[in-house]
């Protein structure tokens, strides 16, 4: 798989230093794993990939007495709407290099983690449990063998867990401890509650004190709270505390014993939940830093705050350094930041953990990727560029907000259309930059309940184009809306197919903070979809368990909810599948994590919704499911997206294997097939945008080759283009399309033999070859001479030869020219062979003497391009002649180095003088012809790129440049490159001319000379 990067990372609730290595940070992605940096921020590489099987990282801590200790706790307390479940806690002994789960899966989501400043082996993890149902393993754990076995050391309810745990500095017996009652269902969260406190340990955590209710400490019910001990003062206690009555910021002069409100500012207590972390500064115990919306620091213990100005708002978490309070990272909705001068300025947010919702392809060539990020814009990136990457200057914001559908214009694809929160929807021009609100009804709602909602449009709701009819455009709220105009006016065309029970419609929040963001938005049309074989044929599936059926162009709709045995009630419908190959065939992918239930549901209709059955065999219990497609090419050829990763079904659905591949562990919303391309794309949340180019071995997949030792797959077509795959600096830069035929073959088993692989023309006239032999060096060696056409050779790279799938990508180019032997710098050109024509060619794969298969495929031209076949021969024809020509050149200067060693070897090796003497007379007017022709056909001072502004470039560097030229663009060559190809052969057949009369006068006449000596005559060929 190909990855497609964003411009900023996604969201992140964890991160870290390391004590006494600036320079080296962590920060935990949700939905991305552990990411570590080497050079204080500026590069990030993945840490967690090969290990984890949750991808979200709730918390991280490193040993301050031995860096090479981390441990990495999963799941996420900030309880978000699309969070990510965990399954406990990873310890890494080597610096993040390697992991080892040890424990905690049921406490699910991990808040913090404390190591004990001089012994790594004791361990207290804060863990809040399961967001979305009671369970009792959750509260503050301890461990005191690194994590080999596990205590719960204070513990309340099944509902209440902990959030945050605190050593003191100076006295790691002393610990505090956040309790929080807080939960989140399928319809509204809730923050706070009767179980909520804060708690003091003073032994090391074996017993705890409620210090809650300590003088100073606010009334009422509390919610979250994030705890603070200063480094300068262990008396100094921070906590912010989310209360009905008086929360903000508080403080403590006696280690908890009394307590004063100092600071009940909006800014700091501004939605609690999802905030409230705060952190003292290491050498000035009235310094500390608030997170909230934006991160604020205070020098007066908390009276005053100033903003500091990270790249990204939405800020979560902090580690200060302990020897320098200037230098800090916070860990916000944009991923991880690094500020060495105390948040003047920090490192860019440049990594690939995007959180994308939903993804959409276009027809354009290169086709173009869709898709809203959360809590970042909405982006348009091309699947390959003429480049060696994709960079930020391929891609650009499109229409919409950070959680919504976008879709283009199917008649210009210059205008998007996309959605966010709240009913919010617009359409955009690129070549005009003007975005315009097209809003079904232009009333806003937030921070109203979805029971006083006109219109209840979800955080991320439906917005699609008939395949049928280009001017149809459909958005969904609990209502089925239609626009013929562009969203200039719309008309309902569905009554509300939602089950709009009023129990599930009140305000979001409480019961001390309310939270309507619109992801909170319940019953409503969650997915949509039309038939693309029946124009008019319409379904809509809720997110509070309904399914309808419209056969009529939404005159009338039919409920086809499965029964409860199959999909139990309010289960959110996240995608509804019309099958490509059978109108009455339809896929529905639902979920009820926020149910607490966790299984996946895939289920499958051939009757229009009329019966359902589930097909999710093969699928683990707990993987649940957000979207499934049958490919528009293979009938029954299933793709599925869990909160883990991608699952293909090559039967309907009777069965499921991974299609995982190097895809990371993530959370896959939602994907796609390109048709034209043959691509599978995936929108993580937490990884980018992925592409599994070419899908077409999945094609050709059956029983047969299933059972087979080995089989060649047939390639899909190529483009003849520029660009291609090179490993780049810069961090956001995407990978690349492969440019060349990609061709694949299996083996059963590792082959014993050696491979060999050769692509011919249709007429079997042998383009090149290739095989798996490789010298001392692991350079590639020459096939037998018996699978050459004339003295082709295998250009550089090796076909791998492993058990299991091997992918070999032809770059599409003839064989070399000859080189030079040793040093040959060249300034104006190269020896690389030309690109074939666009046209059929084959490919032929053997194993020792066995032929494996033979496979066509199609090598075409960039759409484009306007250049004709007989333009393209004229190209690949002139090229060919070029190379020719610098081969017979190059194997003449190779032919006068051999004549010029030998010469000199044979009078060294005469031990008479006066022989010897005389053979270097005789020798020295050839030799110094043999200097003549070298030195006209090529440069031999040049040994390095630039030498040539020194040593100007001789002839064979000069017809090389014409190459150049005539390569330089898909299309004819030009009349000059005709001229110049022929005046320079003539010059250089002057040179070739002279060294033939050389080899046929000269040489002889020295062997002639040599023999006459005792000494054996040479024999120069």
């Amino acid at each position: 798989m190909a990855q497609y990067r964003s411009l900023q990372g996604g969201r992140s609730i964890a991160v870290s230093g390391v004590k006494g290595q600036p320079h080296t940070y962590y920060f935990g992605a949700m939905g991305g794993g552990v990411w570590k940096s080497l050079d204080g921020g500026n590069n990030w590489f993945s840490s967690s990939d090969s290990t984890f099987k949750a991808s979200s990282v709730g918390a991280i801590a490193v040993s301050s007495s031995n860096p090479n200790i981390v441990f990495a706790g999963t799941g996420e307390t900030d309880i978000r709407g699309n969070i990510s479940y965990g399954d406990g806690l990873y310890k890494s002994t080597d610096a993040g290099k390697t992991w080892k789960h040890i424990g905690l899966v049921k406490a699910s989501a991990i808040g913090a983690i404390q190591i004990h400043p001089d012994n790594p082996d004791l361990v207290y993890v804060a863990a809040m449990g399961n967001i979305f149902g009671p369970n009792l393993e959750r509260g503050v754990y301890k461990s005191t063998n690194g994590g080999g076995t596990w205590k719960l050391v204070l513990a309340k309810n099944d509902s209440t867990g902990a959030v945050d745990v605190k050593l003191d500095p100076n006295n790691a017996n002393v610990l505090y401890a956040a309790m929080w009652q807080a939960y989140r269902n399928h319809f509204s969260m809730s923050s706070g509650g009767t179980g909520s406190g804060l708690y003091k340990s003073t032994d090391g955590g074996e017993t705890w004190k409620d210090i809650s209710k300590n003088p100073g400490m606010p009334k009422g019910l509390l919610g979250k709270i994030g705890i603070s001990v200063s480094p300068v003062n262990s008396d100094r206690l921070y906590a912010m505390i989310e209360n009905q009555q008086k929360g903000g910021l508080y403080t403590s002069d006696d280690a908890g014993a009394t307590w004063k409100l100092v600071n009940e500012e909006a800014f700091l207590k501004q939605r609690p939940w999802y905030y409230m972390n705060l952190a003292a500064d290491p050498k000035n115990e009235n310094g500390l830093i608030v997170l909230n919306v934006n991160a604020w620091k205070s020098f007066d213990g908390g009276k005053t705050f100033k903003e500091i100005e990270v790249h990204h708002g939405d800020t979560h978490d902090i580690w200060i350094n302990p020897d320098n309070s200037d230098n800090f990272i916070i860990g916000d909705d944009g991923g991880g930041e690094v500020t060495f001068n105390g948040g003047g300025t920090f490192t860019e947010l440049d990594f690939p953990t995007a959180q994308f919702y939903h993804v959409h392809t276009d027809n354009e060539f290169p086709y173009n990727i869709y898709g809203a990020q959360q809590d970042n814009s909405t982006v348009r990136i091309p699947s390959r560029t003429s480049g060696y990457s994709i960079t930020d200057k391929d891609w650009w914001p499109v229409a919409g907000g950070e959680s919504g559908y976008v879709v283009e214009d199917p008649l210009n694809p210059d205008i998007t259309y996309g959605g966010s929160y709240d009913g919010y929807l617009s359409i955009y021009n690129k070549k005009t930059e003007e975005e315009q609100l097209i809003n079904v009804y232009p009333e806003f709602y937030m921070g109203h309940g979805s029971d006083s909602r006109e219109y209840r449009f979800q955080w991320t709701y439906p917005i699609m184009f008939s395949p049928h009819d280009p001017n149809a455009l459909y958005v969904t709220s609990q209502y089925v809306h239609k626009s013929m105009d562009r969203g200039h006016s719309w008309e309902k065309i569905s009554p509300d197919l939602t089950r709009h029970d009023s129990t599930t419609m009140g305000a979001s929040g409480g019961p001390i903070s309310k939270d309507n963001t619109g992801v909170e938005t319940y019953a409503t049309i969650f997915a949509f979809a039309e038939s693309p074989l029946e124009k008019g044929v319409f379904y809509a599936a809720s997110d509070d368990g309904l399914i309808h059926i419209s056969r009529d162009n939404g005159k009338n709709w039919e409920n086809i909810t499965p029964k409860s045995s199959l999909l139990p009630e309010f289960a959110l419908m996240s995608i509804v599948e019309v099958s490509p190959h059978d109108p009455a065939t339809v896929y529905l992918a639902a979920t009820r994590y926020k149910l607490n239930d966790f299984k996946p549901y895939l289920l499958k209709s051939t009757d229009y919704g009329k019966t359902w059955k589930s097909i999710t065999n093969g699928i683990p219990s707990d993987q649940f499911t957000r979207v499934i497609r049958e490919d528009p090419t293979r009938k029954d050829l299933l793709y599925a997206g869990t909160e883990q990763g991608v699952w293909t079904s090559f039967n309907g659905g009777n069965s499921w294997q991974p299609l995982q591949l190097n895809l990371p562990t993530t959370p896959i919303h939602d994907l796609v097939i390109q048709k034209r391309e043959n691509d599978l794309v995936v929108a993580t949340h937490g990884r980018s945008f992925w592409i599994l180019d070419d899908i077409t071995p999945l094609y050709q997949l059956n029983d047969e080759v299933a059972q087979a030792d080995e089989h060649l797959f047939k390639p899909g077509h190529a483009y003849r283009m520029s660009g291609g795959v090179r490993k780049e600096e810069v961090p956001t830069a995407g990978e690349n399309a492969a440019n060349g035929v990609v061709v694949r073959y299996y083996f059963k088993k590792t082959p014993p033999d050696e491979l060999k692989m050769h692509f011919l023309t249709m007429d079997g006239d042998t383009v090149i070859s290739y095989s798996s032999r490789t010298d001392k060096k692991g350079k590639p060696l020459k096939i037998a001479k018996e699978f050459y056409t004339d003295e082709t050779v295998s250009r550089p790279g090796t076909l791998p030869a492993l058990s299991g799938t091997n992918v070999f990508v032809w770059d599409m180019r003839y064989a070399d020219a000859t080189a030079v032997d040793g040093t040959n710098i060249m300034w104006s050109g190269s020896v690389v062979g030309p690109k074939a024509v666009p046209g059929t060619y084959q490919v032929h794969l053997y194993h020792g003497d066995k032929l494996v298969g033979k496979q066509e495929f199609q090598i075409v031209k960039d759409p484009r391009v306007k250049t004709s076949d007989a333009e393209f021969r004229e190209q690949f024809d002139l090229a060919m002649k070029i190379n020719d020509k610098l081969s017979e050149t190059h194997k003449g200067i190779n032919k006068l180095r051999s004549i010029r060693k030998q010469v000199d070897a044979h009078i060294a090796s005469v031990k008479d003088s006066t022989e010897s003497k005389r053979l270097k007379e005789l020798a020295k007017p050839m030799l110094e012809g043999l200097d003549t022709i070298e030195n006209a056909l090529m440069q031999p001072k040049s040994k390095a790129g630039q030498d040539a502004l020194n040593f100007p470039i001789q002839l064979n560097d000069k017809l090389a440049g014409v190459k150049t030229v005539v390569l330089s663009g898909e299309t004819r060559p030009t009349k000059s490159s005709y001229t110049a190809f022929e005046d320079l052969s003539k010059r250089i057949d002057v040179h070739l001319n002279q060294l033939s009369e050389i080899i046929n006068r000269d040489v002889p006449a020295f062997n002639q000379a040599a023999r006459q000596s005792e000494i054996k005559a040479i024999i120069i060929n």
